[in-house]
């Protein structure tokens, strides 16, 4: 049972490189288009039971899931990545971190309340008709072309109830902070978000270094709508520079 390191982009790997992390009923196939623009290393995590990684046994704790990412993911590579976590792949990313002992350049958390302003159990008693109601409301496909036939739907319905099952049973992260920059970036549209900054200003308890918290235009994960890719890179890109502006000259 493990999760898989993907390569998601055929730049070269001594350039910049960038981890992402899927959200809950996700597969790698949803970053095809953003990496194919990313001009970057690009890689990503596949969680046991889904996508390439489907003859996986599932994980039965968003803990062991990060331990198996763990496992996957080189440390020293780690250590230079920016690693994108969006939505549940935010604590997913944060957990990880924490297994392998280091920090990577720079954290990333897309749509995804802070660990300490969860509500666990809210999905507790959802079924899959109210997810697809979900689904039908926000725009959000959580497996790239699974809307094409019923069984296909169905798959993408599958994996998203398992993922949120970890969720709604997730204790949080150990106390731990990263050392490296943390930026939290939330839709203006997101439902989950409209009380205020729970998923921007929330995060900066979790870094000892620089923090920057963005809201975007658009509801939940509205970042990688198709079309939008280089818009994405262009926001990380000035997210990027805005950590060197924040990190405190040395003498």
């Amino acid at each position: 049972m493990t999760a898989a390191l993907v390569s998601l982009s055929t730049s070269d790997s001594r350039g910049r490189g960038y981890l992402l992390f899927p959200p809950a009923g996700g597969t790698l196939r949803a970053f095809d288009q953003l990496a194919d623009m990313a001009d970057a290393d690009v890689r990503g995590v596949e969680y046991p039971g889904h996508g390439e990684q489907l003859a996986e046994s599932p994980v039965s704790a968003l803990e062991e899931l990060a331990a198996r990412s763990a496992a996957a993911i080189p440390t020293a590579w780690f250590s230079r990545s920016v690693t994108i976590g969006f939505g549940m792949g935010a604590f997913v990313a944060l957990e990880t971190a924490q297994r392998l002992g280091v920090s990577p350049r720079a954290l990333i958390v897309v749509d995804a309340c802070a660990p300490q302003r969860r509500s666990p159990g809210k999905n507790a008693k959802a079924g899959a008709s109210a997810m697809g109601r979900v689904f039908g409301r926000t725009g959000l496909t959580p497996v790239a072309g699974y809307r094409t036939s019923p069984a296909s739907w169905e798959y993408a319905l599958d994996l998203l109830l398992g993922d949120l099952h970890l969720l709604n049973a997730y204790r949080g992260p150990a106390r731990t902070r990263l050392s490296c920059p943390i930026a939290a970036i939330r839709g203006a549209d997101d439902p989950a978000s409209a009380s205020g900054d729970d998923a921007t200003g929330g995060w900066r308890v979790w870094t000892s270094g620089p923090f920057v918290g963005r809201v975007v235009p658009g509801g939940y994960l509205a970042v990688l709508d198709s079309g939008r890719e280089a818009a994405f890179w262009a926001r990380i890109h000035r997210l990027e520079a805005a950590f060197v502006d924040a990190e405190p000259e040395v003498a």
